[in-house]
């Protein structure tokens, strides 16, 4: 496969279908093939058509290579023609559970567009490396987050040939941080049936940890779970609200299956309707196995409204905030996605703090670049990428927001007693900075990593 960045700004610089197409067909044009073409993180919301491709323009790249254009929120995608081909959609393909296959509503052939579940297969087989080039991209985006002062990395979605593949790079020395593997849902599940050993491929310095699943999709694709319609809901009707990846039965009955089998749970919901399903689950999951510590990971919780916060408090839900959303996404979450009210509460960060509850924020890469700085100072300062304060109300101290990357980050993995602040007894994890963050009266985002180290070896040293 081969790649094209179809970033708009702040990350890239396409506004238009036309640019993109430009920039997808001069990477055919460098790289000609009959590999995988694809494009990543366009934004529709933010071109100026306000729309997703459609197969018919990916033709227009290339009939003679499958191309995938993926969504920056990675929960859909376009295809073009021949890779709908390839896959079987047509106009008579019945959309998955949790998935929507788009389709012309004169015509009923697939318009190219894949959202959900339905781009799943997709994704996986455009994504798919030997692996001999995925030690190579993993080795080399090692080095980017070293570069940023990581010294623990994760990878959120694994599958059993991805942990088989990074335990092996960890242990060969290629990543030279520590590395927290979570398995993706059916390979959680089935190790939580005790068909596989998945912490057979730990180690010192690879920790095999949460099963992972997607409760609902992505508020910046419409595809988010919300209890009141979008704002401005675009093609959709006005009382639509996104929907659950997952049903609730199903959802209860993963999420019992694995907290039963004694393994730590960690569940996508952007949503305060999909946040309200998990927190059911959860509940119901403690009801047949009661635990007094178990931390289950909310991820992203973005909408987690004040009473749903109690209710984590309560059943000792842990969330990690996508709190970047507010820089990327927060004008549009305000006019457009979610309206001023809901925006300017998302990712409540002082509210969690004023509840006592533990929680990390994170940029869910590769969705937004990986910068340390920018993850430190969104919860701080609260501000869009065009410079408009967003809910001021849930700014946090500097010191909170480097717990949830440091201390409560390794609490909330379960690591606490390893990693997460330097002290006796702990690995000497840590970061050199130009500048002390507590004591930096400037913007955040202006100090540097000068050296990373990982148990007192420097992975990472700024060039003079």
């Amino acid at each position: 496969a081969i790649a094209a960045d179809l970033n708009s700004p702040p990350i890239g610089t396409v506004q238009t279908i036309a640019e993109a197409l430009e920039v997808l067909k001069e990477v055919d044009a460098e790289q000609p093939g009959d590999g995988w073409l694809i494009g990543f993180g366009y934004d529709d919301t933010m071109l100026k058509e306000m729309r997703h491709f459609t197969s018919a323009e990916l033709d227009s790249v290339s009939t003679t290579r499958p191309i995938l254009a993926m969504h920056i929120s990675a929960h859909m995608a376009v295809v073009n023609s021949l890779a709908l081909e390839r896959f079987n959609i047509t106009a008579e393909t019945p959309a998955p559970p949790g998935g929507e296959i788009r389709k012309d509503p004169e015509t009923g052939k697939p318009t190219g567009l894949l959202l959900e579940t339905a781009s799943r297969p997709v994704q996986l087989a455009a994504l798919h490396m030997p692996p001999l080039q995925q030690i190579a991209v993993v080795r080399s985006a090692a080095e980017i987050y070293a570069a940023q002062g990581f010294t623990t990395v994760e990878n959120g979605l694994a599958t059993l040939e991805q942990i088989k593949g990074m335990s092996g790079a960890s242990k060969l020395g290629l990543i030279p941080q520590r590395l927290v593997l979570w398995p993706k849902d059916e390979l959680g599940l089935e190790a939580a049936e005790g068909t596989i050993d998945l912490q057979q491929y730990g180690s010192d310095r690879v920790y095999i940890g949460a099963t992972k699943l997607v409760g609902d999709g992505s508020i910046q694709g419409y595809t988010g779970f919300l209890s009141k319609p979008y704002y401005k809901p675009g093609e959709h009707p006005a009382d639509y609200r996104g929907y659950p990846n997952i049903d609730a039965d199903t959802l209860k009955a993963q999420v019992k299956a694995i907290h039963c089998a004694g393994q730590q749970v960690a569940v996508h919901e952007n949503g305060d309707a999909g946040i309200d399903l998990f927190l059911d689950a959860w509940e119901a999951a403690l009801e047949a196995c009661p635990a007094h510590d178990a931390r289950p990971i909310l991820i992203h919780a973005q909408m987690s409204r004040p009473d749903q916060l109690e209710r984590m408090k309560k059943l000792g839900v842990t969330p990690s905030f996508f709190s970047a959303h507010v820089y990327y996404w927060g004008d549009r979450h305000r006019d457009l996605f979610l309206g001023p009210e809901r925006a300017a509460a998302m990712n409540p960060a002082a509210s969690a703090v004023a509840l006592g509850i533990r929680f990390t924020t994170h940029l869910d890469t590769p969705i937004v670049p990986i910068d340390s700085m920018l993850q430190l100072w969104t919860p701080v300062a609260r501000e869009t990428s065009s410079g408009k304060s967003l809910g001021p109300e849930e700014r946090i101290s500097v010191e909170r927001a480097l717990r949830a990357m440091t201390s409560d980050a390794a609490w909330q993995l379960g690591l606490e007693d390893r990693i997460g602040s330097i002290e006796p007894g702990k690995q000497a994890d840590l970061v050199i900075l130009s500048a002390n963050p507590l004591e930096h009266d400037g913007d955040l985002r202006s100090i540097e990593i000068e050296r990373t180290l990982v148990g007192g070896v420097m992975i990472y040293e700024k060039p003079d």
